[in-house]
């Protein structure tokens, strides 16, 4: 990864914002002096595109300190766990203690979010071919300067939140946090994604609701569980993909543009 990061960097300094930090490494589940190796990116990447890989990395973090196959079974059958565990120790990430138990070979990963961030990151760079950065600290911020991913398509800003824990871990005061970071940083379009196959329009959607109904707008359902508001900020999940529901997110804004003005 980092195509062009330059090209973000510069658009945030033309903005007014100092870039603290980016792209951070330490807490990420895979150890990040592989990702020097291209083949190793390549297949983590394809891996993650997963939903199951996914909740199954969630499950090693869970019990990094002692697993077995049998208590990673939660979103797949014990053929697809014991593969995704032979993935993970021929590329270094876990350690066999003992015959069929094994521990997180990181002493700092305690969540997934870094990670899921790091893949957001690659979608924009793999599928669209757009330059992006994730763990951005921004300097020169009024609503604190946490942004997951942001990310450059056609010149135009692009900033995702990433929410690794299922809906009913979200509160509403994320929900006012994440459009008050977008308010600040002004890109064209913001997309609020959790990493989940629950329906958005049960809890996260009435909290956008309350949140822009004093402006008079509305959320609109664009497809599944993927909503729109003016086109502008979009609120999606994982169902049925990641990098679709992301390419979906970009293609209406960018169809949506007036040829005319």
């Amino acid at each position: 990864m980092g195509i062009n990061d330059a090209s973000v960097l510069a658009m945030l300094k033309r903005r007014g914002f100092r870039v603290l930090s980016h792209n951070p490494t330490g807490n990420l589940f895979f150890p990040h002096t592989k990702l020097e190796d291209s083949f190793f990116e390549d297949a983590l990447y394809e891996m993650l595109k997963k939903y199951s890989f996914r909740i199954f990395i969630r499950d090693v973090i869970k019990n990094r300190k002692k697993f077995a196959a049998k208590d990673l079974l939660k979103y797949s059958t014990l053929e697809w766990v014991e593969s995704y565990i032979a993935f993970l120790l021929e590329r270094g990430v876990i350690d066999e203690t003992g015959p069929g138990q094994y521990t997180l070979r990181s002493e700092t990963v305690f969540s997934f979010g870094d990670t899921l961030e790091w893949f957001v990151a690659a979608i924009f760079e793999r599928e669209l071919s757009s330059p992006a950065l994730w763990g951005v600290r921004l300097g020169g911020t009024d609503a604190g300067g946490d942004y997951d991913v942001i990310a450059a398509v056609e010149g135009e800003l692009v900033y995702v939140e990433v929410k690794s824990s299922p809906p009913k871990n979200i509160e509403e005061l994320e929900v006012a946090a994440f459009l008050k970071r977008a308010e600040t940083l002004g890109p064209s379009i913001a997309v609020f994604l959790e990493d989940t196959r629950l329906r958005m329009k049960d809890k996260i959607v009435p909290f956008f609701e309350n949140a822009v109904k004093a402006r008079g707008l509305e959320v609109k359902r664009l497809h599944d569980e993927t909503f729109s508001i003016e086109d502008k900020v979009f609120i999606t999940n994982s169902f049925p993909d990641i990098a679709a529901n992301i390419g979906s997110c970009v293609e209406r804004h960018l169809r949506g543009r007036r040829f005319w003005g």
